[in-house]
This record gives C-alpha cells, structure tokens and sequence, in this order.
C-alpha cells in the first residue's frame, strides 16, 4: 500500500513525494513500487529539463534584444549624422549665380527717391513735430528706402506690403509691450518681432522693415506721448504714407521703372 502526493512549489514547478507501506510484497508490488521511484525521478528530470530549456530561452532573447538595442541606437546616430552633414552641405548654397550688375540709371533714381522720401519725413520731424514731443522719424523708414526706391519691383515693396507690414507690425509691438513687458522686456522684445513676422506672412504683407517697427514700439521709451498707441498712426501710418508717396512721384518719372507692381 502506498499514498503518492505532489504540491506546486513557489517557483511553478512540482515536487513529488511518496510514501508506500506493505506487508506483503509480491512480484507486482515490487514492480509497481519500483514503477513508482521510476515516475518520480522521470518527473524530477523532466522539470530540470524544463527549467534549464526556459534559463537558456529567456538567456537567448536577451542577448537577441541587446543586439537590436544596440542596432537601434547605431541607428539612430547614423541618421543624426547623415542630417547634420546635409545640414553643413547647405552653408554652400544653392551653387546659384549672384544677379547681374544693375542698369547705371538706377543708382540715380534709386538716389534721388530716398534722399527725398527722407528729407520730407526728416523736415516734418525736426521743424514741426519735435517742439511738440512727437515723433516721425524712425530708424525702420531708412530700411523702407532700400526697397521703395532701391528696388521697386520687388513683391516686398508694393504699397500693401509697405503700409500693411508697418501698420501690423506696428499693432504687435504695442501690444506686446503692454501685455508681457511687465514680466521679462527681453522675451518681449523677442516675441514681437516673432509675432510681427507671424502676422505680416499671414496677412501677406511681408515688409522686412516691420520687423524693426514692432521692435521699436517695444524698447520705446513708455513716458513719451508718441509711444502710446499713438505710435501706430503716427509716425508709422503717416510716415509709411508720405514715403509711398514719394516712391510713387519719383519712381515714375523713370521710362524705365513703373510702379507699383500691384496695388493689393
């Protein structure tokens, strides 16, 4: 007579035990309780087997995952390297000619339209404006010049890049100041060029002296009566307006130039 028991151990695999009492043992007894021991130790084997099968299983998976760890990461600098080459290879430029050499006449009427789109903003700033504390002459109208009378046929200096840029950029530099310098002047100062040039793209109206005018209303001196909201209509709106003017006398006059381009 024998009693065979088994429980599962913590570690998922079987122990079994076997305990056996006779008092008679016969040929069959002997056979069956050596068929017993037998069970037992095919158990025993086959749980090592088992358990040395999943060492080396779960040994091989991780070595396989370090190698495409390893494959992935080798990877992955491959591709920061290739773009950071195609990114020097830019410095090099397109590989594009320069534009050629502009017509001797333009130089006079580039001359001519800028000295007097200034002067007359200049005259109106010193002889009437300043003994009133207000302002007309910014540093943003010199960079107007250049593309006004420089070169005007460019998409950059038709009338509603020239008025919409200035008055737009105009618009965000104010409000920058008053809503965010208050916190850091510095990301002011940052976010309203970035703003302006946001705005102008969207509103296509792409003039790089607005860029200076919404800086201009930020680092402006906020006691000063023109650098108010003032700012906007004067001296931008009206400065930008007597300058357009101007473009429009003087770059005509040429047989040679018309302008503008395009009114909207």
């Amino acid at each position: 007579m024998f009693h065979l028991y088994s429980r599962r151990s913590s570690t998922g695999t079987y122990t079994t035990n076997s305990s056996f009492t006779t008092t008679t043992i016969t040929d069959e007894g002997e056979i069956d309780v050596l068929s017993l021991y037998s069970i037992s130790f095919q158990i025993d084997i086959t749980e090592q087997d088992d358990n040395s099968y999943y060492d080396d299983y779960n040994g091989v998976n991780s070595d396989v995952n370090e190698i495409e760890n390893d494959e992935e990461e080798s990877s992955t600098w491959k591709i920061i390297l290739i773009w950071f080459l195609n990114y020097l290879k830019k410095f090099a430029s397109g590989h594009e000619m320069r534009p050629k050499r502009i017509a001797w006449h333009e130089y006079i009427w580039s001359f001519v339209g800028s000295f007097l789109g200034i002067l007359i903003v200049a005259l109106m700033h010193y002889r009437l404006l300043i003994p009133h504390n207000l302002m007309f002459l910014i540093g943003s109208f010199g960079a107007s010049a250049v593309l006004i009378y420089g070169a005007p046929q460019s998409p950059l200096a038709q009338p509603r890049n020239v008025i919409g840029g200035h008055f737009f950029s105009a618009v965000v530099g104010c409000t920058c100041r008053v809503a965010f310098d208050r916190f850091e002047h510095s990301v002011t100062v940052a976010l309203a060029v970035a703003i302006s040039i946001v705005v102008m793209q969207f509103t296509e109206t792409v003039h790089p002296p607005g860029g200076a005018t919404a800086l201009i209303a930020v680092t402006t001196q906020p006691e000063l009566p023109w650098a108010n909201f003032l700012y906007i209509f004067m001296p931008i709106l009206t400065g930008a307006v007597v300058m357009l003017i101007v473009a429009l006398l003087v770059n005509n006059l040429s047989n040679y130039r018309t302008y503008p381009s395009w009114w909207w």
